[in-house]
Formats: C-alpha cells, sequence, structure tokens
C-alpha cells in the first residue's frame, strides 16, 4: 500500500523544509556551522509544532559529510541512508520509562557511532521516564562520551526535574503562526490538485490551533472528496460553527430569546462540537464584534459581562461532560439588554425576580411551603462539625463516593444537580460534615441554597445522610488558616437541631401576636 497520510508524506527533510520555529532553525543550523555542539538539548512545546522533526533534522545535519553551511546535502551516503542509520536511535519512552531501559542505553552508549560522526539519541514523551530512570539518567546525561549527543522533546516541560534541566540546552516550541500555516497549506493543495477555497484553508487553520500536524490531518481528510472544498464541507465534517450562526447566537442571547437559545445549543450539541471549542468561537465572535463594528457602549458592556461569564465556565468547569447546560444556564439568564432601560423589560421578568427576592426573604407558615434560608448560623455549625476528628482516610473514601454520586448523576440525566456540585472540590471530611470548595463564591452559594435537594438525592443513591456545607476558595483559605492557628483546639459537635427549634420558637411567637394561638402550627 503506497499511500501516504499528509503529514507523513511532506514531513520536512531539513530545515530548509522546516515550517516556523525560524528562531530555532537558526541557532541549530549556526551551532553545526560553527561546530558548537552541545552534548544535551531538550524540545519544549505543544504537540504537532515540529519537536520531534527538528529533533531528526538536527541528528541527520549533525552527521552529514556536506554540512558546512548547517543545513544537510541530502546527497552523501549518510543522508541517503538516515532512515536507517544505526547512529541515530529514537526512543519512546511512553513505553521505554523504566530503569533498565536506561542502563541499557547507558551501555550503549560507550559505543562507538558506526559509521557517523555522532551517536544521537532522541528520546521523545521524556516526561514519561519514571523518577529511577532519570537517576539512572542523570549521570550519562551530565558528562556522556564525545561522540553521544542526546535531544530530548517533550509537551510536559514542568515535569523535567531541574537536576536534568540545567544540562540541557533548552528550544521552546511555538504554536504555528495561522498565516504561515495557511501558505504552507494551499502549497500542498496545489501539489495535490486539490480545489479548495481559502476561507476553508483558513478555518482548517484555526481549528488545528498552531499544530501544523492537526492541519495536515483535516486537510488529507477532506482531500478524499471528489469536488471543490468549501467552508460549508469544514463546518459539517469537523463541527465548526460558521458565523452566520455565532451571530444568530449572538441576537438570541441578546434579546434573550430563551427558545431559541435552547434550540441552537441543543443543534450545536448534535453538531459534535466540544464545549471549550464552541466557548473559544463564540468568544473570538464577540471580540470581533467589539473591533470590527460600531456598537455603543451599552452594547459593549454586554458584550463584556458574556465574554466573562463564557470564560468563567471555561476556567471553573473545565472537562464538564454537562458543560453546554451551564453555557445555557448562563445566555438564558443574562438580563441586561442594550440600548433598553430597566423600564423596557418585561412586566413578567420584574414579577420573577420580585417574588424569588420575596421568597428568600420570608419564612412562610400555615399552609404553605416553609423556605428556609441557608443561613450563617447553620454554616458555621457545618464547619464546626467536619472539624470535628476529620481524617485523611474518611477523605479519600468520600472522595471516591462524591465520584461515584457524580456519575450516577451522569446516568440518569439528573444535570439539575450536576450544575450544582460539579467543579465541587472535598476539602474535609469527618464523621459529622463534608466541606466543599468552589472556585467562584456564586457556584457555593448556590450549591448551599439547594443542600436539601442535594442531599437527599445523595441519600437516594447510598442510604447515607451526610450534611455538606459549600466555602468559596477564599472562605475555604481562611478557615484552613483558623484551623491550623489553633491546632490545639478540640473541636466539639453541635447540633443543628437547636438552631431550628431557636427559629421555630420565633417564627411561633411572630405568628400568635398576628394569628393568635389557636390556629398556629409549627410543621
Amino acid at each position: 500500500m503506497d499511500y501516504k497520510v499528509f503529514y507523513r508524506k511532506y514531513r520536512p527533510k531539513n530545515f530548509n523544509e522546516l515550517i516556523g520555529q525560524e528562531h530555532i532553525k537558526n541557532i541549530l543550523s549556526n551551532s553545526i556551522k560553527l561546530g558548537k555542539i552541545a552534548h544535551a538539548y531538550i524540545f519544549t512545546g505543544p504537540r504537532g509544532t515540529g519537536k520531534t522533526s527538528t529533533a531528526k533534522i538536527f541528528a541527520k545535519t549533525l552527521n552529514c559529510l556536506n554540512n558546512s553551511e548547517g543545513i544537510s546535502c541530502e546527497d552523501c551516503e549518510l543522508c541517503k541512508s538516515n532512515v536507517e542509520s544505526a547512529d541515530i536511535i529514537e526512543i519512546d519512552a511512553a513505553s521505554n520509562n523504566g530503569v533498565d531501559e536506561i542502563r541499557t542505553l547507558r551501555e550503549s552508549v560507550k559505543v562507538s557511532p558506526y559509521n557517523s560522526k555522532y551517536k544521537i539519541y532522541i528520546i521523545d514523551e521524556v516526561h514519561m521516564l519514571s523518577n529511577s530512570a532519570w537517576n539512572a539518567l542523570l549521570k550519562t546525561l551530565e558528562e556522556p562520551p564525545k561522540h553521544v549527543v542526546f535531544i530530548l522533546a517533550t509537551t510536559e516541560i514542568n515535569k523535567i526535574p531541574e537536576t536534568v534541566m540545567s544540562r540541557c540546552q533548552r528550544f521552546d516550541f511555538s504554536k504555528i503562526e495561522s498565516s504561515v500555516m495557511s501558505e504552507y497549506l494551499l502549497n500542498i493543495c496545489k501539489q495535490e490538485n486539490l480545489e479548495i477555497e481559502k476561507i476553508a484553508i483558513d478555518e482548517i487553520v484555526k481549528l488545528s490551533d498552531g499544530c501544523l500536524r492537526d492541519a495536515l490531518s483535516y486537510l488529507d481528510q477532506i482531500s478524499k472528496f471528489n469536488c471543490k472544498i468549501n467552508v460549508n464541507i469544514i463546518e459539517e465534517n469537523f463541527g465548526i460553527l460558521s458565523k452566520s450562526k455565532l451571530k444568530d447566537l449572538y441576537e438570541f442571547t441578546k434579546n434573550n430569546d430563551k427558545v431559541n437559545i435552547n434550540n441552537n445549543i441543543d443543534e450545536i450539541i448534535k453538531s459534535g462540537l466540544t464545549p471549550n471549542n464552541f466557548i473559544n468561537d463564540f468568544v473570538d465572535y464577540l471580540l470581533n464584534l467589539i473591533i470590527d463594528s460600531k456598537i455603543d457602549q451599552k452594547e459593549i458592556k454586554f458584550i463584556k459581562d458574556l465574554i466573562y461569564k463564557l470564560n468563567g465556565l471555561l476556567l471553573n468547569f473545565n472537562n464538564n461532560t454537562n458543560l453546554f447546560t451551564l453555557i445555557k444556564m448562563e445566555l438564558i439568564t443574562l438580563d441586561y439588554f442594550p440600548g433598553n432601560n430597566d423600564k423596557n423589560i418585561s412586566q413578567e421578568i420584574k414579577m420573577e425576580k420580585q417574588q424569588i427576592k420575596k421568597e428568600k426573604e420570608h419564612i412562610i407558615v400555615n399552609n404553605e411551603k416553609k423556605y428556609i434560608n441557608f443561613d450563617n448560623s447553620i454554616k458555621k455549625i457545618r464547619i464546626n462539625n467536619a472539624f470535628v476528628n476529620p481524617s485523611k482516610e474518611l477523605k479519600i473514601k468520600f472522595i471516591e463516593v462524591w465520584n461515584d454520586f457524580i456519575n450516577y448523576l451522569n446516568q440518569i440525566n439528573e444535570f439539575k444537580i450536576i450544575g450544582f456540585i460539579e467543579n465541587s472540590k472535598v476539602e474535609v471530611v469527618s464523621e459529622y460534615g463534608v466541606i466543599l470548595s468552589f472556585e467562584s463564591e456564586t457556584n457555593a452559594i448556590i450549591f448551599n441554597q439547594n443542600l436539601e435537594e442535594i442531599e437527599n438525592t445523595f441519600f437516594e443513591k447510598f442510604k447515607n445522610k451526610i450534611k455538606l456545607v459549600a466555602l468559596s476558595s477564599d472562605e475555604w483559605l481562611k478557615e484552613k488558616s483558623e484551623f491550623i492557628k489553633n491546632k490545639n483546639k478540640k473541636y466539639e459537635y453541635q447540633d443543628e437541631k437547636n438552631i431550628k427549634k431557636e427559629e421555630n420558637m420565633k417564627i411561633k411567637s411572630i405568628a400568635e401576636d398576628i394569628f393568635g394561638e389557636d390556629i398556629i402550627e409549627i410543621k
């Protein structure tokens, strides 16, 4: 089978063919030209930006017999045999990450090159090495034989030990610029006799987000169409939102058109677009709207608020499988309408807000449902009780149960409660209570206001009554600091029922004054 996918077919053979990373190409090429070769290099950066390709080109050029200009000649015996070169050893650390593999490598570096100047080791995904493997490699990396060069490649530089970093020359690869990638893809289309619109190429570039390998894979996939490729084909195949769809969604949001917001988001979900990509696309559209359109300050403020809300979701609910539910909620509940005063907002919305406010401020007695706000007294008791003999073992067990609870909610499509609890972090667990934290203060408040429903649903699943309380991250840091400061203090269990009894007696007293003793019954 002769067919090669594009990212393999168009893999660069030398520095002249390498796309992007000009600063890195110049330094490496000049180091060969000047004969100033280090014994260890580390290439770091996002995936698909040319780290492994650059390592292979650098290795090939180092051993080229005619590399006086810092570029491989492609004609000498070593350039032609580069693919099968015994002196360029590629190691995948993802599958060869143990100490035994590194010990074998340490023995092999002592052997001189077969027919080249250098014996070069390219270790890809090097961050996957185990601690013992790093320790085994360290001495060899520090003082390798003169004929050995190490090239380490990683997408996660933060996982590389400092002791290793200090022994390598570091090169940071950046995402490929959109203009450079677009021009490169158009050239490939010409070579492949592929008819494609420029705007379709731009969508592929945007979709690949600086990753050239992804861009080539996308182009390879659509090259199978026996027609001129337009932007509609790109959108249908890769779940990209067109500007017209983004415009419609923005207008629906601005006009508080709940039905169309809901329907549009449902269509986006069906298209297969991920929540993260949707938010990124929508935010880009909104930013361009501010830059390119003549809009007044009220609409600019509305757009800024919308962007902050969307970015907040992206930050706080990353990888949340139900993020679209939260996106719907944010878009539907936006209540700022640019160009309108509050008097123009429908009377229905005003009444709804007033009713919510009324319900939160009052306790209803007699035959109506009683609403008890989650006040500070209950909150303080639950925080105190969570600090009564907390333990790490209880916390570990509860985290497992809490994750099972979230999975259970997903299975029964209980998206409302998932919206309350997703992205909570378990901080303290005792026999008497659990403290959870949220990055957002708003999320913590919403959680506490819906405690009864959350705890009842938890009980239905696990037959275990728990007492929960949510704090914002700032509140949690204060409570944690207080607990550490008073580490010798003995926390004693406090009963919430005492607070509720006091509340009931107060309510009864007020009601008796109004209605008389005979007709009052507190349930």
